[in-house]
């Protein structure tokens, strides 16, 4: 698993994480190592305050963490 852009670094690991928040990377380990599915991957980060707002998987883990609590209303484009 990667947690870098680097090409050298990407190109060896099986998965590469990009995101924001350090603790993004426990959602591939969870789902691969530990045999979780998403939805109960997406309750435990719940569970401790944080929503995955957006994962897309493709070779690279896209995650977007925000805190439970933040507002819901969407920002406006421009701003």
């Amino acid at each position: 698993m990667a947690v870098s852009e680097a090409r050298h670094v990407s190109m060896v690991a099986k998965r590469t994480i990009l995101s924001t928040n350090a603790l993004a990377v426990l959602a591939p380990i969870l789902e691969e190592i530990v045999d979780r599915e998403r939805p109960r991957i997406r309750e435990f980060f719940e569970s401790h305050g944080l929503l995955i707002q957006e994962w897309d998987r493709v070779r690279t883990d896209w995650l977007t963490l925000r805190p439970a609590a933040q507002d819901l209303a969407p920002i406006a484009e421009g701003s």
